[in-house]
């Protein structure tokens, strides 16, 4: 988890001085990487992922009589902030930044949703730490579309 964390700050950080200075025209940047493909095509990987994710939730959170409701709403949240921002994946292909709205994005995805479903799966609370980290990075995702 925490190799994941640190991987997703790399990435971001790498894209920060093209945030700082945005053009003059709308011209979509693009920069030939290695990563760029992988980022900007994950969108229907995350969507598949939160579907499936929230097919498990729905059959095997439900049913478990041992899960308190608290986790359950984790899980719920969790699941919809994976599929609403998976749609944000989507739409990074069509801003000025694609890359860098993309890791944000993803990283936010990560932050965000892999700890809640780490607690309500798990019931181990240490990893919703960095869960206001994932949700500032949604949002930044989101204002990422506008530049």
């Amino acid at each position: 988890m925490a190799s994941a964390i640190w991987d997703t700050v790399l990435s971001i950080s790498e894209y920060i001085p093209l945030i700082s200075a945005p053009p003059k025209n709308r011209h979509i940047h693009h920069h030939h990487t290695a990563s760029a493909p992988s980022l900007l095509t994950s969108a229907p990987d995350m969507r598949l992922f939160a579907i499936s994710l929230g097919a498990y939730g729905s059959h095997k959170l439900r049913d478990n009589l041992s899960i308190s409701e608290r986790r359950r709403l984790a899980f719920e949240t969790g699941n919809r902030y994976h599929l609403i921002h998976s749609l944000g994946l989507v739409a990074a292909c069509r801003s000025t930044y694609p890359k860098v709205t993309a890791a944000i994005f993803l990283g936010g995805i990560i932050l965000f949703c892999g700890p809640c479903y780490h607690y309500a799966i798990t019931g181990r609370e240490e990893s919703r730490q960095v869960t206001p980290l994932g949700g500032i990075l949604l949002i930044l995702g989101w204002l990422s579309l506008c530049l």
